[in-house]
């Protein structure tokens, strides 16, 4: 119940309930709040300051200035009332004149969207430049022949990876995950799809079969890495490419709530298991998730040596 009330009381106050509307609308600097709300500097801080403690928002440095915005991984129950007090508030005659007032803070200040994002875009939405659309349009582009997916799931990234490819072998343990990705892949009539129920240690495919072997984010979930990377050598053809990504070493033990065996990988660790059959790997650490506990995650390429 003490939690309970906690939220009640932060959405209960009315400058808080005017900032988070503003904010739902676009992310915003404590100078901006300030002159559209047309109240003091150290009070819309503080405010700041509650909804933030509370995981409610969070802000992000831009310059000499932070930038704040709505978190998107709030608690829930938290993200559940804000919603709940959204609604209730929603047509309160403040909050709609909040809006035109930074409407008119954004005309007078001559600055269009463009302008504002530039430096963070990466951090903002824009219609049809989202990371799904991105992800279909490199992989439309790509070139996978013979591919084979290891831990592929339930195919939620079947059609993106078959578009690109002559046939697609989705492997997977799981007969549940099996079942729906057969399924989803009837439904969007994907002909060149094979799913195949077995373990990544041991591959019921041919030796020099695949073009392509990819591990999606599937290496932590296997009992023996060494023994799935060795297998992915095996059936590799002459030049072909394996493309792994996975957690880099972490200490989280958050992991395990998803059925992770490891907690990530360290890099000696994967260049020494791929090395009998390849030359020269390419791996890279990609920036850590803005989203707590901040798993980072590591991107590695092989080619298999010629035979």
């Amino acid at each position: 119940m003490p939690a309970c009330a906690a939220s009640l009381r932060l959405l209960a106050d009315e400058t808080r309930l005017r900032l988070l509307h503003l904010l739902d609308r676009e992310p915003l600097t404590v100078a901006e709040l300030t002159a559209v709300l047309d109240l003091g500097q150290s009070s819309i801080s503080g405010h700041l300051a509650k909804l933030k403690q509370a995981g409610l928002v969070h802000d992000v440095a831009e310059g000499s200035a932070h930038r704040y915005r709505l978190r998107d991984d709030a608690p829930e129950t938290l993200r559940l009332a804000w919603t709940a007090a959204r609604q209730l508030s929603l047509g309160d005659p403040a909050v709609a004149a909040d809006q035109r007032a930074l409407e008119q803070h954004r005309a007078a200040s001559g600055h269009d969207w463009v302008a504002r994002v530039a430096g963070c875009l990466h951090r903002e939405y824009a219609p049809g430049r989202t990371w799904d659309s991105l992800a279909h349009a490199f992989a439309a582009a790509g070139r996978f022949g013979r591919c084979c997916d290891i831990g592929a799931g339930d195919g939620a990234l079947a059609g993106l990876l078959a578009a690109a490819s002559t046939t697609l072998t989705c492997i997977d343990p799981s007969p549940q995950m099996i079942a729906a990705g057969r399924a989803r892949c009837s439904e969007s009539n994907l002909a060149n799809v094979t799913w195949i129920e077995a373990a990544g240690e041991k591959l019921p495919l041919k030796d020099g079969s695949q073009d392509t072997v990819l591990l999606l984010q599937s290496l932590q979930y296997v009992d023996r890495p060494e023994a799935v990377l060795h297998e992915c050598g095996r059936v590799l053809a002459a030049h072909g490419r394996l493309l792994v990504l996975t957690l880099a070493e972490h200490g989280h033990e958050e992991a395990a709530r998803y059925g992770h065996r490891h907690r990530g990988f360290r890099d000696a660790d994967l260049r020494a298991w791929i090395k009998p059959w390849c030359g020269k790997p390419r791996l890279v650490h990609l920036p850590p998730e803005a989203r707590a506990p901040r798993f980072q995650s590591i991107l590695l390429t092989a080619d298999k040596n010629h035979a």
